[in-house]
């Protein structure tokens, strides 16, 4: 234990550098590990906070049965096994449509809902909630339309329409409150528009009132069972996407014969696509940092214990020539390189415990890198000692520039062919998720191979390179720019780990600044193929708010009236939209129609889809009005606003009147600088049912954001590293060429200037590793992260 301790003493500076970079390891990968998967918990759940009603829940919707407490029961019951153990709430809801008549204004339609949780949900502007059976409360929006005040009474219609005086059976509803939504965006209400407006397709309401209430009128009501998710990690997320697909087979097994005509509405799955798609991106991209790091761990740890193997050589061999065993040699290195290791390991845990956190994969990680270290020692100890039993081990060759060559070909060939496939499946696909909603791994991981199969090219070509270079120069006078670079073009057993080393740090810190700006490119495709402009208005019928009207309130900066519907061309679905040039993605004036065919532009996958190209002329069927019409091509783009890259055809509302298609707008597109509060004077002015999209319900951002983040602070720990690295590869080097002195000196050159030309050799290693791996990386950022991040789109 001693002779153990005494040794390690002596080479406690290259020891306690182990343990640094050890720690730095456990510390980067787990600490992004942590980091990563918390932000996106976040993130999911705020993709979810942010989605439009209609996308955050999915209802069974049904006639509520004469025994409704039974047809509960067997819904919650059915309910329940279809999500297993994902975290779920179940809110049951009644609505019925009654005619009234109203003091003042005359019969009306007024839906009336009963919900329990009404009360937190909203806040009481007058009166109180309603407690007896009769009592309604209306939104303050519908009290104005119906001119009615806590007090007044409706006179509730027969199911024929007449009135019922109300001294017969008391057919009346009491109000006796008025009411205000906290979030009339909120999942509870579906997305509608009556909630604020009072109205929604000439029904006045929704007024609230006690379960009784509904159980009096004659109509049966409907009823509904909205299935939220209690909460959204990345844990429950599998669980919820295969307990909504497990949701259409309800209606069969609930109500079999269809008596109650239950069905199944909602687009939470849609939702959680997007979600599951967005993590499946970013964590693939995040391996980029991870495995970096790990590999310049790796690339430094095994300088670090070479160089100390190499410099207990004669210490082994005097061991050696004692009787001690290669094993026992081995082993006895591997404790002592685990115990340093440990120590790191173990300050990086406590670190990481103490700022943001442990899981069980940090610590096997740790595990494993002390497992690692400790192997590469016992391996180097071997070599190391077979070596001091060889007869002449002076006579090897320090120039071992072919051997290495030849030993980098083989994981350098591994690196690019899985970089290669990997490109080539995510090229092709142009994403990273499957159709059917999972991870495709190898394109999910097609960015980090790619880059590091880069790198790896970087050290092999550097021999090649120098050896060019001077045998360029071999006219020119002088020593210095010759031997430095014959030196590297023979040295690369060392030079080349030390240019891999500072040119995958270089990539990491190439793509990490690349990031923001594919993002912001992948968010601003994402927003032209989902909403067109910065808002998007959907009407299932005529629009009841003009353009015209719209351009004129404030934050508006210009909006358009366009017409949004399915086009069948073939066996296929296509879009048609039309609208001003500008709206729809029009790049150059539509041709005046000729006869009977409509001018338009097509995206490249129709085109591709039909073989078209630019004077073709195909037929396709307007599904709203179901006429058929022959549109020529125009001309083909990559994407359409509102359309992306799909099946889509543009074109202008003139040309579809010059042919007897005109059809009214049934979507407004806005362009704001401020899409939140235009999205809400949307809201307090439909009346009518509509969707009203930002970039916030159709972004994936709010999880593929961190990714830059993390990618900085990889970034910043491969730097660290690859700095390390470089200079213990240089200074390993720097011992093995002691003797060179004594030659160059005896050639006239002095020390100053062979320290001066030591010095520009490893600067320029230094400026060519760090030049190569950023240009290799922002070429690979620059080509794959707006494919990776464009989730949403």
């Amino acid at each position: 234990m001693t002779s153990a301790i005494r040794r390690a003493g002596e080479h406690i500076g290259r020891l306690a550098l182990l343990a640094f970079v050890v720690a730095v390891v456990v510390a980067g990968v787990g600490g992004i590990a942590i980091t990563a998967d918390r932000l996106l918990t976040r993130g999911t759940a705020e993709i979810l906070r942010d989605a439009e009603p209609a996308a955050r829940s999915v209802r069974v919707v049904a006639t509520e049965a004469d025994e409704a407490a039974a047809q509960d029961e067997k819904v919650r019951d059915a309910i329940d096994p279809a999500f297993e153990d994902a975290p779920i709430t179940i809110a049951r809801q009644v609505s019925l449509e009654v005619s009234i008549t109203a003091p003042d204004s005359g019969a009306s339609k007024l839906r009336v809902m009963a919900d329990d949780r009404i009360p937190e949900l909203a806040e009481i502007t007058s009166g109180e909630w309603p407690q007896h059976p009769g009592e309604i409360a209306l939104p303050d929006a519908a009290a104005q339309l119906l001119g009615v005040g806590a007090g007044d009474r409706l006179t509730v219609g027969t199911p024929g329409g007449e009135p019922v005086p109300p001294a017969r059976d008391r057919p009346v509803l009491e109000v006796v409150g008025t009411w205000r939504a906290h979030d009339p965006a909120g999942v509870a209400w579906h997305g509608d528009p009556s909630v604020v407006s009072g109205q929604s397709d000439g029904v006045i309401g929704p007024a609230v009132a006690a379960a009784d209430t509904l159980a009096a009128q004659a109509d049966s009501p409907t009823v509904s069972w909205e299935i939220t998710p209690a909460r959204v990690d990345l844990a429950s997320l599998s669980g919820l996407q295969r307990g909504v697909a497990r949701l259409d087979a309800l209606p069969e097994k609930v109500d079999p014969g269809r008596a109650q005509n239950t069905q199944v509405a909602g687009t939470l799955a849609q939702t959680l696509d997007r979600q599951s798609a967005a993590v499946a991106a970013t964590r693939g991209l995040l391996i980029a940092p991870q495995l970096i790091i790990a590999l310049l761990g790796a690339l430094v740890l095994g300088i670090v214990l070479s160089s100390l193997s190499t410099a207990r050589a004669d210490e082994l061999g005097l061991l050696r020539a004692r009787g001690a065993s290669a094993r026992r040699l081995a082993l006895s290195a591997a404790g002592e390189t685990a115990v340093f290791a440990l120590t790191g390991a173990a300050i990086a845990i406590v670190a990481l415990a103490m700022l943001i956190g442990l899981s069980s994969e940090v610590v096997l990680l740790a595990g494993g890198a002390v497992v690692a270290a400790a192997l590469m020692a016992a391996l180097l100890t071997v070599r190391s000692a077979r070596r001091a039993d060889a007869v002449r081990p002076d006579a090897q060759r320090s120039d071992a520039g072919l051997r290495s060559l030849t030993a980098l070909l083989l994981p350098a060939g591994v690196a690019i062919a899985l970089g290669a496939l990997a490109g080539w499946q995510l090229f092709t696909t142009r994403t990273v998720v499957r159709p059917d909603g999972t991870t495709e791994p190898l394109a999910a991981a097609a960015p980090t191979l790619l880059l590091i199969a880069a790198c790896v090219l970087a050290p092999l070509a550097a021999g090649p390179l120098a050896a060019l270079s001077e045998r360029l120069l071999r006219g020119s006078r002088g020593i210095t720019p010759i031997l430095p670079l014959r030196q590297l073009a023979r040295r690369m057993n060392t030079v080349a780990v030390a240019i891999l080393c500072l040119s995958l740090a270089a990539a990491a810190a190439a793509l990490a600044a690349m990031a923001p700006f594919a993002s912001d490119a992948a968010e601003q495709r994402t927003t032209r193929a989902m909403l067109g402009e910065d808002v998007r208005l959907i009407s299932a019928d005529e629009l009841a708010i003009s353009a015209t009207e719209a351009e004129k309130w404030n934050g508006v900066s210009s909006a358009s009236d366009v017409l949004y519907t399915p086009l069948t061309v073939g066996s296929d679905t296509a879009t048609l939209v039309a609208g001003p040039e500008a709206a729809v993605g029009l790049t150059a004036p539509l041709p005046a129609s000729s006869g009977e065919t409509l001018p338009a532009q097509i995206t490249a996958s129709l085109a591709d889809r039909l073989g078209a190209e630019q004077g073709t002329t195909f037929t396709a069927r307007i599904r709203s009005i179901n006429q058929p019409v022959s549109i020529v091509v125009a001309g083909v783009v990559d994407s359409l606003p509102g359309v992306g890259s799909g099946l889509g055809v543009a074109t202008e509302p003139t040309a579809l009147e010059r042919l007897g298609l005109e059809r009214p707008a049934n979507e407004l597109w806005l362009s704001s600088d401020d899409p939140p509060r235009v999205a809400e004077l949307l809201r307090a002015q439909a009346v009518q049912p509509v969707r009203i999209l930002t970039a916030a319900q159709v972004s994936a951002a709010p999880v593929t954001s961190l990714a830059q983040r993390m990618l900085t602070a990889g970034a910043l720990v491969a730097a660290l590293l690859g700095a390390i690295g470089f200079v213990a590869a240089t200074s390993a080097t720097a011992r093995a060429r002691r003797d060179e002195a004594l030659v160059l000196r005896a050639l006239g050159l002095v020390p100053s200037a062979h320290r001066a030309m030591r010095m520009g050799e490893n600067m320029g290693i230094a400026l060519y590793a760090v030049v190569t791996g950023a240009i290799l990386g922002a070429a690979v950022a620059g080509s794959m992260l707006p494919i990776v991040l464009g989730v949403g789109s």
